[in-house]
């Protein structure tokens, strides 16, 4: 074998093995109880695919694209408010379903926008009314 080869053979593989971690990680995270295929638009960038978990008052986002163990976002539940619901517009059906719920909310003083799936929503929606009374 050529040293070009070598190369070639040896970048091949250790892409394949970088897709299998990525893949296998996502899978991992999903099984996991409370974990949530979920989209995140901050202040009008491009959406994010990640999967959500609700890990007692908190969401943690893991980016879908990534072989890291730590999330990329973490929201606290007291922290987060829903501000509007909608179905997507024309312009994001390229980047998300048509059957997606698309709810802008605040964190702290930042708004941003999250897709999810309609039985999703209604798990994060119950996920915010459970949280402890506020005095």
């Amino acid at each position: 074998m050529h040293t070009i080869d070598v190369l070639v053979l040896g970048t091949a593989v250790v892409f394949i093995v970088l897709m299998a971690a990525v893949l296998g990680r996502q899978r991992y995270m999903l099984r996991v109880g409370g974990a949530v295929p979920l989209a995140i638009r901050l202040h009008g960038a491009r959406w994010g695919y990640g999967i959500a978990r609700f890990l007692g008052d908190e969401l943690r986002w893991y980016r879908a694209l990534g072989v890291g163990t730590r999330p990329s976002r973490v929201m606290r539940r007291a922290d987060l408010v829903i501000l509007s619901r909608r179905d997507p517009v024309p312009e994001e059906l390229s980047a998300l379903p048509a059957t997606a719920v698309v709810v802008q909310c605040r964190h702290r003083d930042q708004t941003c926008t999250m897709a999810f799936s309609e039985d999703a929503f209604t798990g994060f929606t119950s996920w915010l009314e459970a949280s402890a009374p506020k005095f």
